[in-house]
């Protein structure tokens, strides 16, 4: 694995996390207006759509992280034998 590999996976992750706080400052909106002045139907329905999207995609950013922390270290450990057998 190159460093390009590891960097990329943590990217993912970064790019994840974002979306995940997107979806973050989207629900803290309507909650929001919903203290204020309450949320018609539809809003509601959106509420609820983006608190399950907000699910996935923590999981999702979750087993980014997970797999870009794996990857680092099989890194690290390949480095650490003096690389990967015939190369």
């Amino acid at each position: 694995m190159s460093p390009e590999d590891v960097s990329g996976a943590a990217s993912v992750a970064d790019r994840r996390w974002a979306s995940v706080r997107a979806i973050a400052a989207d629900i803290a909106r309507l909650e929001a207006r919903d203290r204020e002045d309450g949320l018609d139907d539809d809003e509601r329905v959106e509420l609820a759509r983006l608190r399950i999207q907000a699910e996935r995609a923590s999981t999702r950013a979750m087993l980014a992280d997970e797999l870009a922390d794996r990857i680092d270290q099989a890194e690290r450990t390949r480095d650490r034998h003096g690389g990967a057998a015939g190369t």
